[in-house]
């Protein structure tokens, strides 16, 4: 960590703090910083500044002035840390009177090299500074969301923000292509001791390896491996051994000392804002940052960030979507990435070439949550899909019940598709109502289309609804035109 006065940067985590509380300075202000910092008190020219924060892009002097005058403030003031040389550059050194001019003097900080580096979290400030909160508190979280929200960037981000203030390690252990305990109990075994492979032993060995030390253990993608997970967790718990556990995962493992933390998507814009809550918002900032950094060319005006947010609210925010979108957005352009997603939103790809297979399509995203539920789950999670908005247990029940079916089976699904992130769940004063996000949907009414059953359920959803519409009509409907649904922020939702 690095300490100047009251302000504590660390740059292998890309934190900083101000009296000890998270401080947010935006991805670009942060590149700033880090070079004037890693400057050790020499000139850093306006040129040097444009190359390294705005590589390939063309951007006015003002930008550069803007973020400097936010790490001013931060770094106090006229007369603190940052000094202006007019027409050259910017210096970072103690200011003029000495006042902590040892603040160079850094404490070393572990690199948590079994952690893997992220590119920024945008649009996640509060949520980054909750969980780190929480997990300071708790013996375990887990990190519970639908998939592609971006549950295990938040988790690794809190992670070694954690570590860091403590000085120890974060230890990330995959769980996504492992089943069975013996495997992962080697996984665990293989990090602690900082392995590529899986080392051969037993819990008590796994056990003395975190007595050793205060980790933070960050067990990734678990919703394949819950059983067995759950197990080793409680064991971890109870040798009192100060490890931290954090758990990423599609459903909460159900463990008595687990802590859930649930994460929906991004925010989207509002119908009606204005422009500069447009460039504001967090799934717009995302979008703009990672096209951007594919080498995506447009000019933000208002046109423009109105294309993006409608882009954003299709998405639903869904931090996977938006990468994946933005990706294609450098070869269509924004207009051209509009026009793809109404023909191709399950198929939607382009992502990282290294990325696991679920979250190179947003098709791959849903298909593996829609494997690792019951063929009755299954039945009422494409039954459900006819909804096109918001629906209560009781029109789900009326829909989804059949004589093979019946509603006390059909109320259980609801509960395990909620708690399996497939639903949406809205807070209605002291009820609830629920809902598909669109991809998931459109992948569940694809299902209910090969399975046969689409006709019949649509003639019921119309009775059951009273509608006026033509049944013929909707008969003759694609799946995409059942899929009319309100685009709303999920303001007053949480995912589950």
């Amino acid at each position: 960590m690095l300490n100047f006065g009251r302000v504590t940067v660390s740059l292998e985590c890309r934190q900083v703090f101000a009296d000890g509380q998270p401080v947010h300075i935006g991805v670009r202000a942060f590149e700033i910083l880090e070079l004037l910092i890693g400057a050790e008190g020499g000139l850093v020219t306006k040129d040097e500044i444009m190359r390294t924060v705005w590589p390939n892009t063309i951007v006015v002097e003002n930008n550069i002035q803007v973020h400097v005058s936010t790490l001013r403030k931060l770094f106090g003031g006229k007369y603190g840390w940052i000094r202006t040389e007019a027409g050259r550059g910017y210096r970072f050194a103690p200011p003029a009177d000495g006042t902590r001019a040892s603040a160079w003097d850094a404490v070393p900080v572990p690199v948590p090299a079994s952690v893997p580096r992220k590119l920024p979290l945008i649009g996640r400030e509060s949520e980054t500074a909750e969980l780190r909160s929480l997990i300071e508190r708790e013996l375990l979280v887990t990190v519970v969301g639908t998939g592609g929200v971006g549950k295990s960037h938040l988790a690794l981000e809190a992670a070694a923000a954690l570590a860091c203030s403590r000085g120890t390690r974060a230890c990330h252990i995959e769980l996504a292509n492992l089943a069975g305990r013996e495997a992962l109990v080697a996984a665990v075994l293989g990090a602690l001791r900082g392995s590529a492979q899986a080392c051969e032993g037993g819990m008590g060995d796994v056990l003395r390896e975190i007595a050793a030390r205060k980790f933070v253990l960050v067990f990734d993608n678990a919703e394949r491996c819950a059983d067995d997970l759950a197990g080793i967790c409680e064991a971890i718990a109870a040798s009192n051994s100060g490890a931290s556990m954090l758990v990423t995962s599609r459903e909460p493992l159900r463990v008595a000392c687990e802590r859930i933390y649930r994460v929906g998507p991004l925010a989207v814009p509002d119908a009606g804002a204005s422009d500069s809550d447009l460039a504001t918002c967090g799934a717009v900032r995302m979008f703009i940052a990672r096209a951007r950094a594919v080498g995506a060319e447009f000019v933000e005006d208002s046109k423009t960030l109105r294309a993006i947010a409608s882009v954003c609210q299709r998405l639903n925010g869904l931090p996977l979507g938006l990468e994946l979108a933005a990706a294609r957005a450098a070869s269509l352009g924004v207009k051209g990435l509009v026009a793809d997603l109404d023909r191709s939103l399950l198929s939607l790809s382009g992502g990282l070439r290294t990325a696991h297979p679920r979250q190179r399509t947003l098709r791959a995203t849903i298909e593996w949550s829609y494997e690792l539920l019951s063929e009755v789950e299954r039945t009422v999670l494409r039954r459900l899909a006819v909804f096109p908005g918001t629906f209560r247990l009781e029109a789900a029940c009326a829909l989804a019940c059949c004589e093979q079916l019946g509603r006390d089976a059909v109320l259980d699904c609801v509960v395990s598709l909620a708690s399996r992130s497939l639903l949406v769940v809205h807070a209605t004063g002291e009820s609830k109502c629920y809902s598909l996000l669109e991809w998931v949907r459109l992948y569940a009414l694809e299902k209910l289309e090969q399975g046969g059953e689409r006709a019949h359920v649509c003639d019921r959803y119309l009775s059951n609804a009273g509608a006026e519409t033509s049944l013929a009509a909707t008969r003759r409907a694609s799946p995409m035109a059942l899929t009319v649904a309100a685009r709303s922020p999920y303001r007053d939702t949480y995912m589950v």
